[in-house]
C-alpha cells in the first residue's frame, strides 16, 4: 500500500504544496474560501494561465518568448482604438486574435528562419512594443467609448463561482494538454525540444514544428487580450506586463511536477493556480505587495533547486 501511495504521488510533490497553500490561507484569511474570493481567484489566473499555455509550447519546443506581455498590451490598446473607432466588437476580439498570430509568426521568423537567438529576437520585439504603445499614447491611459458588452467576457460570473473567463481558460487549457500530450504533433514537439537533431534525423520537420508552436502560442496571447481588453475597458501603457513574470515562474515551475525537469502543460497550469493563489492570500493578509515578487522570487528558486537535486540524484533529467 505504501508503495502504491509513493507511486501515484510520484513528482507530484507541488501537488502537496498547493493543498498546503490553501489550507494555510484557509486558517489565517478569513473569507479565503469564500465563493466571492474563489471566484476571484480564478479569474486573475485565467489571463496569467492563457499566456503560460502559449509559452509552454514554445518552450517544449526549445525556444522561448519574452515578448508576450508587450503583445498583450500593444493588442489591447489597437484593440479598444478600433472599437472606439465604431468597429464591431467581436470582429475588434477576432483581430486581437489575429494580431496575437501575426506577431509570434514575426517571432519565429526572427527565431526559426533568421536563426536569432530566441531572448534576444523576443527582447528587441517586446521593446518593439513598448516603442509602438507609448508613441500613440504618449505614456497615458487610453479609454476611448466601448458597448457595455464588452465587459461581459472578462467581469461575467456564472452560479457566482465560475468566470466566464476561466471557463474559456478551461477549454484552452484542455485542448493545449491533449495537443501536448495526446497527439503525434506534441510527440514531435518534445522531441524536437530534446534534441533537435535527432529529431530532424528520425524525419521531423524541426522548424514546421517550432513555427506551428510559436502560432499557438499566437492564439492564446490573443484570446489573453481579448480577456484583458473585456476586464479592464481601457488600455494602460502597462497593461500586460504584469503577467510575464508569473507566465515565466509558472512554466519553470511546472517543470517540478508530472515530467520531471521538463516544461509541461500539465505543471504550468497547476504552478499558474498556485502563484495566483499565493498572491490573492498575500492580499487578504495586507502583506505589502512588493513582498509578493519576494515569494514569487524563493518559490522559483526553490522548484528549480529541486529539479536539480533530483537530476543529480538521477531521478529525472535536468531542467532544460
Amino acid at each position: 500500500m505504501i508503495n502504491k501511495v509513493k507511486k501515484v504521488l510520484n513528482n507530484r510533490e507541488l501537488f502537496l504544496v498547493f493543498i498546503a497553500i490553501v489550507v494555510f490561507f484557509s486558517m489565517t484569511a478569513g473569507r479565503f474560501l469564500s465563493l466571492d474570493n474563489v471566484a476571484n481567484i480564478l479569474r486573475n489566473t485565467s489571463i496569467g494561465g492563457l499566456l503560460v499555455l502559449g509559452l509552454t509550447l514554445i518552450m517544449i519546443a526549445g525556444d522561448f518568448d519574452l515578448s508576450f506581455a508587450g503583445a498583450v498590451s500593444l493588442l489591447n490598446l489597437l484593440g479598444l482604438i478600433a472599437i472606439d473607432k465604431g468597429m464591431n466588437m467581436y470582429l475588434a476580439f477576432f483581430l486581437m486574435i489575429v494580431g496575437g498570430v501575426i506577431w509570434e509568426l514575426f517571432n519565429a521568423t526572427l527565431v526559426v528562419k533568421l536563426k536569432m537567438h530566441a531572448f534576444i529576437a523576443t527582447i528587441a520585439s517586446l521593446t518593439l512594443s513598448k516603442g509602438i504603445i507609448y508613441w500613440i499614447t504618449k505614456g497615458s491611459t487610453f479609454f476611448g467609448n466601448s458597448p457595455d458588452s464588452l465587459t461581459f467576457i472578462g467581469r461575467f460570473t456564472l452560479f457566482k463561482i465560475l468566470p466566464f473567463n476561466t471557463l474559456i481558460f478551461i477549454v484552452m487549457a484542455v485542448t493545449v494538454y491533449l495537443l501536448a500530450n495526446r497527439t503525434k504533433f506534441g510527440r514531435h514537439l518534445y522531441a524536437v525540444g530534446g534534441n533537435s537533431d535527432a529529431a530532424e534525423y528520425v524525419g521531423i520537420n524541426v522548424n514546421k514544428q517550432r513555427i506551428i508552436a510559436y502560432i499557438l502560442s499566437g492564439i492564446c496571447v490573443g484570446v489573453a487580450t481579448v480577456t484583458l481588453c473585456s476586464k479592464l475597458a481601457t488600455a494602460p501603457s502597462t497593461a500586460g506586463d504584469g503577467f510575464q513574470m508569473q507566465a515565466i515562474s509558472a512554466a519553470f515551475l511546472g517543470a517540478a511536477v508530472f515530467k520531471l525537469g521538463q516544461v509541461n502543460v500539465g505543471g504550468s497550469i497547476l504552478a499558474i493556480f498556485i502563484l495566483t493563489t499565493i498572491e490573492n492570500g498575500l492580499i487578504m493578509l495586507n502583506v505589502p505587495f512588493y513582498f509578493q515578487y519576494i515569494v514569487q522570487a524563493m518559490i522559483l528558486i526553490g522548484a528549480v533547486s529541486f529539479v536539480s537535486k533530483k537530476s543529480k540524484k538521477g531521478e529525472g533529467p535536468a531542467i532544460f
